[in-house]
């Protein structure tokens, strides 16, 4: 536990950046900022989405970003809710809620929601970035088209 003025201003520093990688995350892939998106991960990251294989290595990763839509071809939104974190040295984990949001006949609606679950590390750079990032699927719009680009 945080203690001194130095720790608990450290504490919340980190959280910090934390939310700051949680946050880059939905902007990077909705709106195509893949550089963004790449400073988002180790090189030797894992993301699991619902459905899909594990992604190993920040090339694989990239990889399924591109084929991912982004605007101005496709209009969603990537929201993380309520991040609780957790902080130990130079690794964090973070449980999140998530949602995104798609236009249907025009009108912004919920394709899915579930939960994050994050493992994030300290880099030697000092910026924090996904370790491991899984998606828990809970709820999905029936019949959504797939969200990689045509």
């Amino acid at each position: 536990m945080a203690t001194s003025s130095e720790d608990r201003l450290r504490l919340l520093e980190d959280e910090r950046d934390i939310l700051r990688t949680l946050y880059m995350y939905g902007h990077a892939i909705d709106y195509g900022y893949e550089a963004d998106y790449a400073d988002c991960w180790t090189e030797d990251a894992e993301l699991c989405w619902p459905a899909r294989e594990t992604l190993k290595g920040r090339a694989e990763i990239l990889s399924a970003f591109r084929a991912h839509t982004h605007a101005p071809v496709a209009f969603h939104k990537h929201f993380v809710i309520e991040p609780l974190i957790w902080i130990a040295g130079d690794r964090a984990n973070a449980d999140s809620m998530f949602a995104r949001l798609d236009p249907y006949a025009g009108i912004p609606q919920i394709r899915s929601f579930g939960r994050y679950r994050d493992v994030l590390i300290r880099c030697p750079d000092g910026r924090w970035r996904f370790r491991e990032r899984k998606a828990e699927l809970e709820a999905k719009r029936p019949r959504t088209p797939s969200a990689a680009a045509p």
